[in-house]
């Protein structure tokens, strides 16, 4: 089996290009017995001869324009491999799989993948949404590589990064308690509330709060998603307890800054998600790249302890 030296190709392919084993040589930085020992090495590999000298000239044979040809594709695509593997090194290559618990899934990691994209078109990302659970529990099968989920987290799971934002009540600016710097469940009390199911840890913090300050506990409409609630509230439905993450991006994309006011709530209550990554192997650097904008992203926004 024929193996080929791609350094003998290369100056196989500067001969060609100069017809000069001189010029071949001070183009490529060497010395000319260097060009003239690898032509012969190259000539014993193929089994054939390449050129043939005619006065002061070489002239290439048939067979060296045959070869010179392939010669070309193949330089092509090794610097296409330079050019793939230069860039996958920096981040600039490559798939990254992405599964997501709906609340960042659908409120703001869109906007995090879209930033990060346009600074990398070369990239392929695939953003899934999963259950908290899906996500914890397919994360050690390698199935995707960053997973963002709910707690509670166990042993099997490795945490890279925990993100916690409190929770705060978005309200119409007409509305009587917008005059309120805070809100309290004694204040929310007899108010529509829009609330995210109890299967979330932060409904059940709510519904604490509620029965700590012994202020029934009745929301006027629960969905699935902060994103829902805040597009609820933006309809005027009611008061909203959403995560400032998904606040400030939900009122900016919207333009509804101006309609609507954001409250604190008290006492303090937290949202958080866990990024993940299987407990085999190691981020690429496509992934630790998309994990910094991540924390670029969500810093500005996250609860002051």
């Amino acid at each position: 089996m024929l193996v080929m030296d791609l350094r003998l190709v290369e100056i196989f392919n500067a001969v060609m290009q100069h017809r000069s084993v001189t010029e071949a040589a001070r183009a490529l930085g060497v010395t000319q017995p260097a060009v003239s020992a690898a032509l012969k090495r190259l000539e014993q590999n193929v089994g054939f001869v390449l050129f043939r000298r005619e006065s002061r000239h070489i002239v290439p044979t048939a067979e060296a324009h045959l070869l010179h040809s392939e010669a070309v594709h193949a330089l092509a695509g090794f610097s296409e491999l330079e050019d793939a593997a230069a860039g996958i090194s920096a981040g600039q290559r490559g798939v990254l799989t992405i599964a997501s618990s709906p609340g960042p899934g659908i409120a703001w990691l869109p906007e995090i993948v879209s930033r990060f994209r346009r600074d990398r078109p070369a990239t392929q990302i695939r953003l899934l949404t999963r259950s908290s659970d899906n996500v914890r529990s397919l994360v050690s099968s390698r199935a995707f590589d960053i997973g963002i989920a709910e707690p509670p987290f166990d042993r099997t799971n490795t945490v890279l990064k925990r993100y916690r934002f409190r929770l705060q009540c978005v309200l119409p600016a007409s509305h009587a308690l917008a005059a309120h710097e805070t809100l309290t469940p004694d204040l929310l009390e007899g108010s529509d509330l829009i609330i995210t199911p109890g299967s979330r840890t932060s409904y059940a913090a709510i519904s604490r709060a509620f029965e700590a300050s012994g202020t029934p506990f009745h929301p006027a409409i629960e969905c699935e998603f902060f994103a829902i609630a805040l597009n609820l509230a933006i309809d005027g439905a009611g008061i909203c307890l959403v995560d400032a993450l998904s606040i400030s991006d939900t009122l900016r994309r919207t333009g509804n800054t101006g309609a609507l006011v954001v409250r604190p709530f008290s006492p303090c209550v937290f949202y958080e998600v866990g990024v993940l990554k299987s407990n085999v192997g190691e981020l690429s650097v496509l992934a630790r790249q998309f994990l910094k904008l991540l924390d670029e992203y969500t810093m500005p926004h996250l609860a002051r302890f």
